[in-house]
């Protein structure tokens, strides 16, 4: 296994330029999300679509980050919001919350990013005029944020790497208020093509090696494409610390449901990967239904999920 010293960070700055997306390509988006889902749809089971009901089925795009933030801050008063942004890593994505002027954020992660997380406590004070505070915590302790005190939790890309998922939504049920919102974007799911962050390195072939390899190859096959040099969050440093929840897209919604919360909003995003796999490699495509025959075949297919849930108010 490789040293932490192999890995990177990119920084905060970097991360925020690189999600912008122009005004011109989010108008398009919106005027084309209602065709893309038409089209998306077709790729998916009628069972499935009964069963998971999405508001919006997109073929991988159509929801940049800025639709994002919207969309997922519209079940709260943002102006007045306390936001918890859970996994924030280096504190990134802070910033676009940030951007809604909410009364205060608060930030955490398992991991500290102290120079990062200082320099963009003082951006979003000075140029936003924002309140923020970060905190090194795992998700499912944070016996230092009251019970019913936070208005909306979000994360970004955090959910599918949750080893104990159940605990990180019943912590975050505790503390959100009577009527507050959790929304959440998470993927790539453990299910579909690089659902390890990882396999699909060296050609369409690989893209599920983490679900078709034992484990001595898959490991052989991962030594022989990791790089020397990757970003500190890359599918490498993920597969070292084994930091996978492993849910396909009904297991999370069941999670959600049963802690408590209403599903407002499900949106699917399908891989073309996975498509394209499937076209070019059925037998491989078919040996994945075989080997876990506990799972649909839309389970391959559907690379991420966005959601808005409600805890129900107490009146």
């Amino acid at each position: 296994m490789s040293s932490q010293e192999n890995y990177y960070n990119i920084s905060w700055l970097e991360q925020d330029k690189l999600h912008k997306t122009s005004i011109l390509k989010r108008l398009f988006y919106f005027f084309s999300r209602p065709l893309l889902s038409l089209y998306a749809s077709q790729f998916l089971s009628p069972q499935a679509l009964k069963i998971l009901q999405p508001s919006l089925v997109l073929p991988g795009r159509g929801m940049p980050l800025e639709t994002r933030r919207i969309w997922g801050s519209a079940l709260c008063e943002i102006k007045e919001a306390t936001i918890l942004v859970q996994g924030t890593g280096t504190g990134w994505d802070v910033i676009s919350w940030a951007r809604l002027k909410p009364k205060k954020i608060i930030a955490t992660d398992l991991f500290e990013f102290k120079d990062s997380w200082s320099e963009i406590t003082s951006y979003c004070k000075h140029s936003l005029n924002v309140e923020v505070e970060f905190y090194q915590s795992p998700l499912e302790n944070h016996s230092f944020i009251k019970d019913e005190s936070i208005d909306l939790c979000a994360s970004d890309a955090v959910f599918e790497h949750c080893q104990d998922l159940k605990s990180v939504v019943k912590e975050s049920f505790r503390i959100l208020k009577p009527g507050g919102s959790l929304y959440a974007s998470y993927g790539p799911l453990w299910f579909c093509a690089g659902g390890d962050h990882f396999s699909g390195r060296g050609g369409l072939q690989n893209a599920f090696n983490h679900l078709l390899l034992d484990s001595e190859d898959y490991m052989k096959y991962f030594l022989s494409f990791l790089q020397n040099n990757e970003d500190f969050q890359s599918g490498g440093r993920y597969i070292e610390l084994d930091l996978f929840s492993r849910l396909s897209t009904q297991e999370y919604c069941e999670i959600f449901q049963k802690t408590g919360f209403q599903i407002k909003d499900l949106i699917l995003q399908l891989d073309h990967k996975s498509l394209a796999f499937k076209a070019k490699f059925p037998e491989l495509f078919r040996q994945l239904s075989n080997k876990y025959t506990t799972k649909y075949e839309d389970d391959f297919l559907i690379t991420a999920n966005l959601v808005r849930l409600r805890k129900p108010s107490s009146n």
